[in-house]
């Protein structure tokens, strides 16, 4: 990892279309304590990739934080967005978005605090063949899968899926599915196999449709699952809080998710899934690019037990000024017993772009 941090950064400074540098501190509360922090950042892009380092200094109630950078690895952390394209193949690492993998890992997020974590995500695409490959912290993972997506024919495809949690629970899926394509749809419709070492295993059915309209791509899907493990409750949003909460169990279990994105508009996505185990999580998220001024997006996740969720609103006031405010809910997944704050966060930021 740092010989390619190395070659990215001569790379980019070489040959960059553009390299700017911010800094930003911010103030605030989380929980009882007060919040302090300063940020320090450099972004490099040039034909096909962009770099982004940062680093952030934390101070509550006054006292260093000291955790975050306490080891010579920590300095992964530094990578906050890294983006790679070359026609059929993409890599993506930083603060990732969301893990979908086929029907083992739904929505899963790998930080639930405000702790950076660094993840990667590979993308291969072909004609036919669709492959990914993904990691959610390099340093404390919770989640390392990969997925394939095969079509078969124009009408038949074949699913093979597998995400492992290296302290906790671990899927493996095989499905197929009937495809159908219009000129602005795309749907699906099918059944599969997953299986769970040590905890047990179930069938699901699923339909997927998208469906391209008024500039915006709609997408719904429901699935059903009945056997034995998790039934669909390992690899969600609050994974990290309930890892250790899987056991083998029989029971019935399903999802359905709707949602929209626009490009230039924005996304908006929700979701209920029903776990015989765990009960009840529902999520969603929604975010608004709306212009070079005003951006805002936010998430929730929630069960009877849990609730995480953050919103960050950001105004530009001047070509280079900006202030951020955000709010969360959060945990401390690295305590023997995560228990709920609440944090609120002014960022006051300039940068040279």
């Amino acid at each position: 990892m740092r010989a390619l941090i190395v070659l990215l950064l001569y790379v980019g400074v070489a040959r960059a279309d553009g390299i700017g540098a911010g800094a930003a501190v911010g103030a605030g509360g989380q929980g009882a304590a007060t919040y302090s922090a300063i940020e320090l950042g450099v972004d490099a892009q040039w034909h096909g990739a962009r770099l982004g380092l940062g680093g952030r200094g934390v101070w509550i109630d006054g006292e260093w934080r000291d955790r975050d950078w306490q080891e010579a690895s920590d300095a992964v952390r530094a990578v906050r967005m890294l983006e790679v394209r070359a026609g059929w193949f993409a890599l993506a690492g930083g603060a990732l978005a969301p893990a979908q993998l086929a029907h083992v890992a739904d929505g899963h997020r790998a930080a639930l605090d405000d702790r950076p974590r660094t993840g990667a995500r590979a993308v291969a695409n072909g004609e036919r063949v669709v492959v990914s490959a993904e990691i959610d912290d390099v340093l404390d993972p919770s989640l390392v899968g990969g997925a394939v997506a095969w079509d078969v024919t124009k009408a038949v495809r074949v699913h093979a899926a597998a995400a492992v949690d290296p302290t906790a629970a671990s899927a493996i899926e095989l499905a197929m599915g009937r495809t159908f394509k219009g000129e602005q749809a795309v749907a699906e419709v099918g059944g599969g196999f997953v299986g769970e070492p040590e905890l047990g295993a179930h069938g699901i059915v699923f339909a997927d449709v998208a469906i391209e309209r008024a500039g915006a791509r709609w997408f719904a899907s429901v699935e059903g699952r009945a056997g034995s493990g998790t039934v669909g409750a390992a690899f969600g949003p609050l994974h990290r809080l309930e890892r250790d909460l899987h056991e083998g169990v029989r029971g019935v279990g399903g999802a359905i998710s709707v949602g929209a994105t626009a490009e230039n508009v924005g996304w908006v996505h929700a979701s209920v899934r029903a776990r015989p185990a765990l009960g009840t999580i529902a999520s969603a998220a929604v975010g608004a690019p709306m212009g070079r001024w005003l951006q805002a997006g936010a998430w929730i996740a929630a069960t009877r037990r849990y609730a995480a969720g953050a919103g960050e609103l950001r105004v530009a006031w001047a070509r280079r000024y900006s202030t951020v405010i955000e709010i969360a809910r959060m945990y401390d997944t690295d305590a023997m017993l995560p228990t709920p704050a609440w944090s609120a966060t002014a960022w006051f930021g300039i940068t040279t772009y």
